[in-house]
């Protein structure tokens, strides 16, 4: 059996006053802030890129929403698990398929579009 967990009264109270301090430095944020997660007009507009990778054993099934015309404007869902890969990839078209407003595909992201240079 584990021991209970026990914490310093001298370690308690120097976090008790990290945190006082880290309320009186930082601020309170606006409504203005958090105006990117209500305004999803922009994901009308995306193409839906699916994204399966392995963790832990599990192929884990990821939809990338990306703006056709603003590449570094993306969103990424994780949407569920399956053991077997070729289920994975078959869930990962249907949900590709279903969230996707233009179902054909022919949304496409470049990479050209990034602008990144190689050094």
């Amino acid at each position: 059996m584990k021991p209970p967990f026990v914490l310093d009264p001298a370690l308690y109270a120097q976090v008790l006053d990290h945190l006082s301090n880290l309320f009186f430095t930082d601020k309170l944020g606006d409504l203005k802030d958090m105006d990117f997660l209500s305004d999803d007009r922009w994901l009308s507009d995306t193409a839906v890129i699916d994204q399966i990778s392995v963790h832990n054993g599990l192929w884990l099934i990821s939809l990338v929403f990306a703006h056709h015309k603003t590449p570094m404007k993306f969103l990424m869902r994780r949407i569920t698990s399956h053991a077997c890969p070729r289920r994975a990839e078959m869930m990962a078209l249907y949900m590709r398929r279903l969230a996707a407003k233009d179902q054909r595909g022919t949304l496409k992201i470049e990479l050209e579009s990034f602008h990144t240079t190689l050094n």
